[in-house]
């Protein structure tokens, strides 16, 4: 179980690899403030406008969500505003991932998947066009792959540590 905001996951930034910055989960109250953010921005009620919606209350999480190392009650940014000033794309995709991975890891509990469901999603795997999968799209599904079998998927990998020493070589 987690000990709320009390610790912290650290994330690296893709934009300097030498910037890591902690982040908290949001209490109640702090994920309400986010909502009411979203809430009151103006976007369209289309496929662009969820879009809007959804990167904006990504934004609102996280800062609130990055602190300061040494006392992760301080916040790193004061305003969105000044979080988006420092931070690439990349960064902040990088950060809510991490910030989602760390609420589904310390969720005190985990929503069941029927038998049958399970079957469904294996029938659609089997199906699905994979080489059709571009951008977001094809991140999402590497990164659950990735997370899900690890193992299978380095093993699979052209000069993977984990079947580097076992495989053969020739002079």
């Amino acid at each position: 179980m987690r000990l709320g905001q009390t610790v912290c996951d650290i994330v690296e930034i893709p934009s300097d690899d030498e910037i890591r910055l902690c982040i908290v989960p949001l209490t109640e109250a702090q994920y309400l403030q986010a909502l009411e953010k979203v809430r009151d921005t103006r976007a369209n009620d289309d496929l662009p406008g969820m879009a809007i919606r959804d990167r904006v209350q990504a934004q609102e999480i996280l800062v609130r969500a990055i602190r300061e190392e040494h006392d992760l009650t301080m916040r790193v940014y004061s305003s969105t505003e000044e979080m988006l000033e420092d931070l690439e794309v990349a960064d902040i995709d990088a950060l809510i991932d991490g910030y989602n991975e760390m609420i589904a890891k310390s969720s005190p509990s985990l929503d069941g998947i029927t038998e049958e469901e399970i079957e469904d999603l294996k029938k659609v795997f089997q199906t699905m066009d994979w080489n059709a999968l571009s951008g977001r799209s094809w991140y999402a599904a590497k990164r659950f792959l990735s997370t899900i079998s690890p193992e299978q998927l380095r093993d699979n990998s052209h000069g993977s540590t984990s079947i580097n020493s076992a495989t053969t070589k020739t002079d």
